[in-house]
């Protein structure tokens, strides 16, 4: 059972935290970029153009030595995970070591669908039109083809939310959804999760996300890789890490030293060098799944000692990203695509200006759906600055 007496919460855990706003925008950061330099994949012309290119190879196989996990899930995906389970659990352990009653579920649902939904069924729309695009206009380009492959029964699994129920792959537009479906199917069953995690049952928690995860390998039998690869089986033991991570936060006051999480970062890279087969690639994503935990219980504590910091404008600038976070990680692939589809029926095939373009339409699409819909929708409510 919890170590804390039901009316107390440490002193050092405010309502809204946040080193996680900064965090969310890091992460939203690296993938849009990483995303961003793959798929704009017009050959470079000239020595400049080669050398721009050149410079950002090495950016991404740098970060991706030492952060992607060999035959595992984007890095920075992995780290979203855990910082959802953090944040979706995080009000609620504080408020039932508050002594407050159990939660109205009813609101807890309406604030998680407005706060996902509109913004994904946007982004869905925004994919359809790609699809459309694609269809009707063909480019012809592998990339374009295969983002765009998509029947009525895809678009009834992506518009309904259901990817993480459905065993089949789905591209509809926008693959990257294929997470935030896992997300919802996770956040429908977190009434559950609070249940057993109000009574302490954290280690038969912890053992059914394991036994999830390496039922991953067993479901391999039956149904296609690349939705095992994005579904709870696969995801759920990071968001469990996180929720985890958020209850030792406020009953532990755990003090994560650097050294630690430098520690486990090591056991990653060596994993990192051992063959690749999918039960060893398991372990290299567990293994970065714990860097990323034992990350996050770091900054907390970097906040802590050093609440000042939130104003220096490199981790402003974060935390202005991780306002936005969601719907860059969620509107920019079909954003790139488009762009990409609209130059190359220009005969514009320019690396550079391709480069320029679909970052620009970025960023112009994903602040006017942030502060068109996801506001609106959301944060124009009269509730709390969300955590997540």
């Amino acid at each position: 059972m919890d170590p804390l007496p039901p009316t107390t919460v440490p002193s050092h855990a405010p309502a809204r935290l946040w080193s996680l706003d900064a965090l969310r925008g890091l992460c939203a950061l690296v993938v849009f970029l990483s995303h961003w330099h793959l798929w704009s994949s017009f050959p470079p012309q000239g020595a400049f153009e080669g050398a721009v290119h050149s410079a950002l190879n090495f950016v991404h196989f740098t970060i991706d030595a030492v952060t992607w996990p060999t035959g595992g899930h984007h890095p920075a995906v992995i780290a979203f995970f855990v910082l959802s389970g953090f944040c979706i659990h995080y009000p609620f352990e504080r408020r039932m070591l508050s002594g407050e009653v159990a939660p109205r579920w009813r609101d807890y649902f309406s604030r998680r669908f407005r706060r996902i939904v509109p913004v994904y069924w946007t982004a869905c729309v925004l994919g359809l039109i790609f699809v459309g695009a694609e269809a009707f206009h063909p480019t012809g380009h592998p990339l374009l083809h295969l983002h765009a492959l998509s029947s009525g029964e895809d678009l009834v699994v992506r518009f309904t939310g259901i990817a993480a129920l459905y065993p089949k792959e789905t591209f509809a537009g926008n693959y990257i959804l294929i997470t935030v479906a896992a997300e919802i199917a996770i956040y429908a069953a977190y009434p559950l999760f609070s249940r057993f995690a109000r009574r302490g049952k954290w280690r038969m928690l912890g053992l059914t996300f394991i036994g999830l995860h390496l039922a991953s390998i067993f479901a391999l039998n039956f149904v296609t890789p690349y939705w095992v690869f994005n579904s709870v089986f696969m995801l759920g033991i990071f968001w469990f890490a996180g929720a985890w991570a958020a209850h030792r936060f406020l009953t532990n006051q755990p003090n994560v030293k650097i050294v630690a999480v430098l520690a486990a970062w090591a056991v990653f890279l060596a994993l990192k060098l051992t063959p690749s087969f999918y039960g060893l690639n398991l372990m290299k994503q567990a293994a970065w799944g714990l860097v990323c935990t034992l990350g996050l219980l770091w900054v907390l504590g970097w906040e802590r000692r050093r609440p000042t910091v939130r104003h220096a404008p490199t981790i402003a600038a974060l935390r202005w990203c991780g306002e936005m976070s969601y719907s860059l990680y969620a509107l920019h692939t079909p954003a790139i695509m488009l762009t990409t589809w609209a130059l190359l029926h220009l005969g514009w095939t320019n690396s550079l200006l391709q480069l320029a373009a679909t970052m620009a339409t970025s960023i112009v699409i994903v602040l006017l759906i942030h502060h068109g819909v996801e506001r609106r929708f959301y944060t124009s409510r009269t509730d709390p600055p969300p955590l997540a």
